[in-house]
């Protein structure tokens, strides 16, 4: 949907649910070779037969080999020269990928693997990229047609794969998530470093924001992490069978200080007084750019004073492009998993008119897409002048 002359936009693609059962991989043919004239030579002893090394499950749909925590070991030494801090790292990197290669590219884009190697020079987004054809200012009918589309698609989901939902990973889902629980919430605990991670590098505390709000929480994965943080955690969701989830593994935990917020067309985020931290990581992008517009505002306006708002949103893609009537005249079909994008200016602009002031805006391309070359992501901080 690049602003392209008078080229109309093309909507975002709709991917519907993957089928919840992977197809195993077929072998392909072998090469024949050509049979020599003459006897071969007689070969020398065998040597002592090896047993057989077990082989590694290529998982349904991955792009490679699934990865071991002996390999997490291994990039620790090959990469950063040292031994892993304990074996909890390696189940967390091993809930991040999906396989080897990925696993690879995790190790060679680490700030400690650059900081160890220099500067690396590597494909981006061209500086240059065109502007895109994006409507985003959308009556409220159109929000509200908007806004239900994507809810029977999280509804639907929620109750069929819900952790898959949250992270579309194999080990993740229905039939797999019995043994692998542990290590999907094991995951929220990166969401809520990088939290505590980019407030203190500002010299905030979390204890200076009482009230959290996470928007578009899911089954939990990041607000029971991010409960560690905060005093009270308010997590939001458009599925009740998310939530329904959340709220089971709060009190599994003995979590006792979050509550749950169902998100409506008409209460997407709880009413009252406001909130101190907003957050927002892997979401917003699943809504069509008027909709994550309209979220943001509502979101911005309910920061108090010295409060903080920290969301991820891919905010640009070559060749995207959104127009609010083509997107609703073909919303005939079966619900998807979208992903759109809000441009940078269009972020900005919500910023100045609530008052917001920047902390801070850095690339996070890699939790969208392998392809950095055709996408853009951005992790946003904005906070509320005390006072």
């Amino acid at each position: 949907m690049s602003a392209d002359g008078g080229k109309p936009a093309r909507r975002a693609v709709v991917r519907p649910i993957p089928a919840l059962a992977g197809k195993p991989g077929v072998a392909g043919p072998g090469v024949a070779r050509p049979v020599a004239a003459a006897p071969p030579p007689v070969p020398p002893p065998a040597p002592a037969a090896k047993p057989p090394r077990p082989e590694r499950q290529r998982r349904p749909g991955a792009a490679g080999i699934a990865p071991t925590p002996e390999d997490v070991r291994a990039c620790y030494r090959m990469f950063l020269g040292r031994e892993p801090e304990n074996d909890g790292v390696l189940e967390r990197h091993l809930a991040q990928v999906t396989s080897a290669g990925e696993l690879v590219n995790r190790f060679l884009h680490s700030d400690e693997y650059r900081a160890r190697s220099g500067p690396r020079a590597e494909p981006r987004l061209p500086i240059g990229a065109p502007a895109l054809a994006i409507e985003t200012a959308a009556t409220p009918k159109q929000l509200a047609a908007m806004l239900e589309r994507t809810g029977r698609y999280w509804d639907q989901v929620g109750r069929e794969a819900p952790h898959w939902s949250v992270l579309t990973q194999d080990r993740f889902r229905p039939d797999a998530i019995s043994t692998s629980i542990d290590t999907f919430y094991a995951t929220g605990i990166a969401d809520a470093q990088l939290v505590e991670g980019v407030l203190t590098r500002h010299g905030i505390t979390p204890e200076s924001l009482p009230e959290a709000v996470e928007f578009g929480c899911g089954v939990g994965r990041a607000t029971l992490a991010l409960a560690r943080l905060f005093d009270r955690v308010t997590g939001c969701d458009i599925s009740p069978s998310h939530l329904a989830l959340a709220a089971e593994q709060a009190a599994a935990r003995i979590v006792d200080n979050v509550a749950w917020h169902r998100s409506t067309v008409a209460s997407p985020m709880p009413a009252g007084a406001g909130w101190d931290f907003w957050f927002s990581r892997m979401v917003l992008q699943h809504n069509p750019p008027p909709v994550a517009a309209h979220l943001l505002a509502i979101a911005f306006a309910g920061l108090r004073p010295g409060g903080v708002a920290m969301f991820q949103m891919a905010t640009h893609r070559m060749g995207y492009g959104f127009a609010i009537e083509a997107y609703l005249a073909d919303g005939a079909g079966p619900p998807g998993m979208e992903v759109h994008i809000l441009p940078q200016p269009a972020i900005f602009a919500l910023a100045r008119q609530t008052g917001l002031e920047v902390l801070e805006v850095r690339e996070d391309t890699h939790v969208v897409t392998a392809d950095p070359v055709n996408w853009l992501s951005n992790l946003f901080a904005f906070r509320r002048p005390a006072g």
